[in-house]
């Protein structure tokens, strides 16, 4: 395949960006609730940002004590007082390697911790510096810009799906399947909300470029950038492990296949350095390897009571994400059923057996099954591991992560169904353009999860309820 032109190719990525960007901006006038900006998730994750702007650390008991979240417009779920609850307390471990331990009120010698993302923080901390340096200390002015961040950083991630839809399908499939999975409500509305969701799929999306880089032509600066990003997502949501190790996998076979095995080897060498640092730095922090270590130990918070509820939510978990009635992708972004159509076109291809006759084939199918395959590493271990409903609409981040890869996967299909993609692509845009007039119009709609109706006469009550 011809090798795109970077003097053209930056440019309209540049644009995309803009103008995906000037949308997702509209989500702020859709709020966590009526009257409330952030839901309780939300507050708690920018609370962690908050400190580290005003005190350089990540203890949050001085922090809670002085109520940072009053100027931000309001939080779902504070009550009347608006006062903010911890969700778990954790004492600091102690200089001296004594292990932490749950305490039932913030109010240990040392501070406490909650287990939000440090990377996430980390990530918050400058776009909340600059907003509170513009608007005042006591003004909005930290979380609007944070959310802006949010909606950069997913902006960016669909304006690099563009290109990986380039590789398998040519315009305007590719710009058309990528820019509808971007306009669709899961994307406007999660890329002002205050999560891993867009911050992780602009690495992710990236990563994923940057490995399709490699495997056309193994350059070291490609194959670092990729093992560099995935080695970062973890730092940001830590269920993003088993995607970020499938990305580094593929990277490492696709090096070795090309006999640059070393370069590959070194790649690999900054995935496993991030590792070790990310347990080192959680075990000295919170007593073990994740920030629930001082609650659950070595296991982690999932609730799931034994092999046979396991099983149970890897029949039904993944199936929700997907139809249920009230969280479900399909209801919500219909564009997302090409998805389907992806997986069905690839499995024919594969049964036709046309890529042992054109070589072009090969590597469109191969590309392909491996963004579908990321899909599914995303959304698979989040939908079976936590408890559901999820602590957000759609699965939480998990869906916002996947959607510019799906995104990709989807031009592909378009492609292959014209009309029923031209028709899903405008089911997805009416039902972002109601809860965006929704959102302007009345003061009753909110995101977490959306309250207010979409206009499908009732049709969607057809779908299950799998979610308990």
């Amino acid at each position: 395949m011809p090798r795109p032109d970077h003097r053209r190719v930056v440019p309209r990525l540049a644009v995309a960006w803009i103008a995906l960007f000037a949308v997702y901006g509209l989500g702020l006038v859709v709020p966590a609730a009526p009257d409330r900006a952030l839901t309780s998730a939300e507050a708690h994750r920018l609370l962690v940002a908050h400190s580290l702007v005003t005190d350089g650390d990540i203890d949050l008991l001085d922090d809670y004590q002085a109520g940072a979240w009053r100027s931000w417009g309001g939080v779902q779920g504070t009550g009347p007082r608006d006062v903010l609850r911890p969700t778990v307390a954790l004492q600091l471990v102690r200089p001296d390697g004594e292990d932490g331990r749950a305490v039932p009120q913030p109010t240990a010698p040392g501070g406490f911790l909650e287990p939000s993302s440090m990377g996430l923080g980390a990530l918050l901390a400058p776009p909340y510096w600059l907003g509170r340096a513009i608007g005042g200390a006591d003004s909005a002015g930290g979380r609007i810009a944070a959310q802006l961040w949010c909606a950069g950083l997913l902006a960016l991630a669909f304006a690099l799906a563009i290109p990986i839809a380039r590789r398998i399908v040519p315009d305007p499939w590719a710009t058309w399947g990528v820019l509808a999975m971007a306009l669709s409500p899961p994307a406007i509305l999660g890329a002002t909300e205050i999560a891993a969701g867009a911050p992780a799929a602009a690495l992710l999306t990236g990563a994923v470029a940057a490995a399709l880089a490699v495997r056309e032509q193994p350059r070291t600066g490609a194959a670092l950038t990729c093992a560099l990003l995935c080695a970062l997502l973890w730092w940001i949501w830590l269920p993003l492990a088993p995607v970020a190790l499938l990305v580094a996998a593929a990277l490492a076979r696709w090096m070795r296949r090309r006999r640059r095995g070393l370069t590959g080897f070194v790649a690999l060498e900054l995935l496993l350095l991030s590792a070790f640092v990310f347990l080192t730095v959680h075990d000295r922090i919170y007593g073990g390897p994740t920030p629930w270590a001082p609650a659950a130990g070595w296991t982690l918070p999932t609730d799931v009571d034994g092999p046979g509820d396991a099983l149970a939510r890897l029949a039904t978990g993944p199936l929700g994400w997907l139809v249920d009635a009230r969280y479900g992708l399909l209801r919500w972004a219909p564009i997302a059923a090409l998805g389907g159509v992806a997986g069905w076109r690839l499995w024919r291809a594969r049964r036709s057996r046309l890529a042992r006759l054109f070589a072009d084939e090969i590597h469109v199918e191969v590309i392909v099954a491996f963004l579908l395959l990321v899909v599914l590493a995303v959304a698979v271990p989040y939908s079976v591991l936590s408890p559901w409903p999820a602590t957000s609409w759609l699965a939480g981040p998990a869906t916002v992560v996947g959607l510019p890869v799906l995104g990709a996967a989807a031009a592909w299909a378009w492609q292959r169904v014209p009309r029923t993609g031209m028709a899903l692509a405008a089911l997805t845009l009416v039902a972002t353009a109601w809860l965006l007039g929704a959102g302007l119009l009345t003061g009753d709609v909110g995101v977490a999860p959306p309250t207010g109706p979409l206009p499908w006469g009732g049709i969607e009550r057809a779908l299950p309820v799998l979610g308990q």
